[in-house]
Formats: C-alpha cells, sequence, structure tokens
C-alpha cells in the first residue's frame, strides 16, 4: 500500500459502508429474508444444520444466531452470521445492481477503480473498541463454527486473510480458511498457487517472520472488492474501495506496526505472526467441492491480539453448503477474460451445480464460427478452477441449468463441438485432480449455426397469453401453494 494510500483529511461522505449498514438496509428492503433466531443453538454442526435445510428448500436466508453456545460449551457474547453473501439477491443489493447483472457491474467496478482507501486514527475506529492483547486473547471465546462431522475443531471461514508483500509493501487479501486450536493458535491452508503464499515464501527467503491478520465481518461491496482476483502485487484495499463505491477506511495495527493497516470498520480483526515453515497438521475439512480435503500441514498463526466492535458480529461462511458467492467470484473474473476475446458475449455463470467453481455458462450473441471456440479458451485460461465450460446462444437462459443442458442435448454433436484440453492446473480441491492439482478441461459448443445459416425455431406460446393466464388466479393461492416440488414426490 505504500504510496496508495492517503491520509483522510474529512469524513468519509454519506453513510459508512459496513456489515451493520448492510443488515439495516438489506432488513428494510427484504424482512422475509433475514431471520433472527434466539433459541441457544450449539456452534458445532447444530448451525450448519439450520444452513443444510435451508438449501434443500433453495433457500438462503441472512440468519443471526444471537445464543450460540461456542466449541468450548459457554454462550457466546457475539452473535453469529451466516449467508450475508448466501445469493445473488444479496450481492446485488450490495452495489446496487441486479440479479442478472451483478457480476458485470461488480469486475465493471474493479475496472473504473474512482476510490482509493484512506487511514484514520484509532479513535475514529470502530474496530478499535476493544482490544485484547497477548494472554488476554482466547479466541475459543467465539462463536466460530464445527461445521462438518470430520472437521477438527471451529474454523474461521470468512476471515479475509492479509499479508503485506516484502519489497512493495502492497496489501494482499484472500478467504482463505483458518483451523482455531487453542486461545491464541490458528492452522491455516494459504494454497501454494496464491498471493498470499507468494508472500509468505518471500519471508522464508529472507529468514523472516510475517506479518498477518484476519479481518471478519463487513459489508459485503467490501469482501466482495477485497476479494477480485487482481495481478501481485495489487492492492485489494484498493479494489475494496472502488468495489464499495467509498473509500475504504483503514486504521493502524496493535502489534504489527503502525504501516500494517486493517480496515477499521471490521467486527473483528485477528492480529498476529507467521514463521515460514513452521506447520502444523490442519484438517480434513469440509470444503466447497462438497468433500473433505484431507488433513494436511497447515501455515501456523501465533495470534498477537485481537481487537472488536461493541457487540460484534461473527460472520461465517456454510463452506460446502452453497456456492453462489464462490460462483459470482468466478463470473467476473471470466466475464472480463471473453470480453476481451468475444466482444458478443452476453452472460457468464458459474453455477452451483459445479460446486460454484468447476462449470462455466458462457452465452454470446454469435456472429460467426469461431466464437464459441475463442470464449472457451478464454474461459478456461480465466481461472484455474473452471474445468468444464459449455458455450450458449443468447435465447438460452444460463441461470438454469435444465436449458443449459437442454442446449447441449439439441445443439451439440461432440465430434466436431468438443473442445478437450489434458494436464492443466486445475482447483487442488477437486479431488479428481490429485495433489499436483493436474486435470483435463473441456468445452461445449452448444450454439446454433452462425447467420445466415438457418436453424429450427424453439416452440412457444404467444407472450401476451402467458401474462394473462397465471396460475393464481385459475387454480387458485390456496391450492397452488399445497402442489408439492417434484422432489417430495420420490417414492
Amino acid at each position: 500500500m505504500a504510496g496508495e494510500t492517503r491520509q483522510a483529511d474529512q469524513k468519509t461522505e454519506g453513510q459508512v459502508k459496513d456489515l451493520r449498514s448492510f443488515l439495516t438496509g438489506y432488513r428494510a428492503a427484504y424482512p422475509e429474508d433475514v431471520l433472527d433466531i434466539h433459541i441457544p443453538i450449539k456452534a458445532e454442526y447444530e448451525c450448519t444444520a439450520i444452513g443444510k435445510h435451508f438449501e434443500d428448500l433453495g433457500k438462503y436466508p441472512l440468519v443471526l444466531f444471537h445464543r450460540v453456545i461456542t466449541t468450548s460449551g459457554q454462550i457466546s457474547q457475539f452473535p453469529l452470521m451466516i449467508n450475508v453473501l448466501g445469493d445473488r439477491r444479496k450481492l446485488a443489493h450490495a452495489i446496487g445492481s441486479t440479479f442478472e447483472d451483478v457480476t458485470i457491474d461488480w469486475r465493471r467496478r474493479v475496472w473504473e477503480a474512482k476510490h482509493q482507501p484512506v487511514v484514520v486514527s484509532r479513535s475514529e475506529a470502530p474496530v478499535k473498541e476493544n482490544v485484547l492483547v497477548g494472554e488476554r486473547v482466547n479466541l475459543l471465546d467465539l462463536p466460530a463454527m464445527r461445521i462438518h462431522e470430520m472437521d477438527p475443531g471451529p474454523y474461521v471461514t470468512a476471515g479475509m486473510l492479509t499479508t503485506f508483500d516484502p519489497d512493495k509493501w502492497i496489501d494482499n487479501c484472500a478467504i482463505q480458511r483458518g483451523f482455531i486450536c487453542g486461545p491464541r493458535e490458528i492452522r491455516c491452508y494459504v494454497n501454494v498457487h496464491t498471493h498470499n503464499y507468494l508472500n509468505y515464501a518471500a519471508y522464508g527467503e529472507r529468514g523472516k517472520e510475517m506479518k498477518v491478520a484476519y479481518w471478519i465481518g463487513h459489508h459485503p461491496a467490501v469482501i466482495m472488492g477485497s476479494h477480485s482476483g487482481l495481478g501481485y502485487p495489487e492492492s485489494h484495499y484498493a479494489t475494496a474501495s472502488a468495489v464499495a463505491g467509498q473509500s475504504l477506511r483503514l486504521v493502524p495495527s496493535e502489534t504489527l506496526g503502525d504501516d500494517f493497516l486493517v480496515p477499521a470498520d471490521a467486527e473483528f480483526v485477528i492480529e498476529g505472526i507467521m514463521v515460514p515453515g513452521k506447520r502444523a497438521l490442519e484438517g480434513p475439512f469440509g470444503e466447497y467441492p462438497r468433500y473433505y480435503g484431507p488433513q494436511r500441514m497447515g501455515e501456523l498463526f501465533d495470534v498477537t491480539a485481537i481487537s472488536y466492535r461493541n457487540a460484534a458480529i461473527w460472520d461465517s461462511f456454510l463452506v460446502g453448503i452453497n456456492n453462489n458467492y464462490g460462483g459470482a467470484q468466478e463470473e467476473g473474473n471470466i466475464y472480463a477474460a471473453v470480453k476481451r476475446a468475444v466482444p458478443q458475449v452476453q452472460r457468464v455463470v458459474v453455477p452451483v451445480s459445479g460446486s460454484g467453481r468447476f462449470h462455466a455458462y458462457v452465452q454470446i450473441k454469435k456472429t460467426h464460427e469461431g466464437q464459441p471456440r475463442e470464449a472457451i479458451m478464454a474461459a478456461l485460461s480465466a481461472s484455474t478452477m473452471v474445468k468444464h465450460v459449455i458455450v450458449v446462444d443468447e435465447d438460452i437462459d444460463v441461470f438454469d441449468d435444465r436449458w443449459v443442458l437442454w442446449a447441449v442435448a439439441t445443439r451439440s454433436q461432440w465430434d466436431r463441438d468438443l473442445v478437450v484440453i489434458p494436464n492443466c492446473f486445475g482447483a487442488i480441491l477437486d479431488p479428481t485432480t490429485g495433489e499436483r492439482g493436474l486435470g483435463t478441461k473441456g468445452g461445449i459448443d452448444a450454439t446454433k449455426p452462425a447467420p445466415p445459416k438457418r436453424f429450427p425455431l424453439r416452440i412457444n406460446v404467444p407472450k401476451d397469453v402467458l401474462e394473462r393466464v397465471t396460475l393464481e388466479e385459475y387454480v387458485g393461492p390456496e391450492a397452488l401453494s399445497k402442489v408439492p416440488n417434484s422432489r417430495d414426490m420420490k417414492p
């Protein structure tokens, strides 16, 4: 961040965007999608069960658990929140976009980068309202969840792990899990292909320890910006400002030096150090592909301080339950890459059916025959996670797997429309790639021939008839509410 952060010389214009301002605004806009649970509930498995039950219904409400029993058996003083990034509607609300366009608008804000972070004093930073240092820290008091049966204990799942590179002192932020295995010890999984690991290795080459912090709980727009894919080294704090549409307020850390800046309006900040080469067992852990990842040696985060707001809210991702956010994040990166290769791209969707990572549906307005393959290659190069790309026409609803698969069924022949590329680097957590993360990627051209060649017309009902004849009128709301979902009729 050296040279990139300016000192705040006046109040931030308008309301500061933080987790609380988002919660207030979203609750007002969608009161039925925010639930408060005051019955005591365990952070071990029981909160997960609530999230899982909602997922089975295809619903992802923002849930606040107000009386959480920690894994050490005490009622936490902090409420626990899940699903703040649970679906596209919440992401769209966070940046003033729409369900369909949220990922395009997300990426556009990254490109425009109209705002830069500012530094405020400790007295102006809500996250400094409570500060615990050294042996006063007890992470086991936090309502961190033990999500799945084989997880070894409670995890930081929505924490933004932040480091600075040793040469230019530019911040890097990434959501990387951390196993809380003691009052002041977190074992992190820092993937070797991430920028935080590049920083970790750089400190190791110098024989120095690395300063590190988790910050937890902020406005979803800030999370989206901080978690955007960037080059190395590039400031994620600057991108957070760009996506949020206002300057991210930063404040000096407590134990890592005044030049180690952390978000002033986060709910929690956990500070500490990592000594390169100092590792301990971490995992197994139920990850986003909906499989357990193996136990491995994780980077050891020795905690030196924790600061938090009054009535701080602990934010958690239900990893392996719902992947709307992860997919939306990939969509922006892929859309940007495909847009350069095929300007006629309409939308990109990375669906939950591919664990929010492994499938990408690319919708284009096809004008010539080479575009689908160009889109496939661009999409695969834009994301190490994506392994299957399906390109469809603009008349296909890319938000509905049924119609994408219908396009594959009726508009492709695999001897001419299939692209297969072996020995590609992919997601290490994909259980088919192995330890090295190598696998086969590919794509399917499921588009109609380009004009002027003709193709059979889709069947349809006149639009005015569909709008005029409604189930509510002809069946009735009460009877309609009793019609079972197809999966409820399984024998």
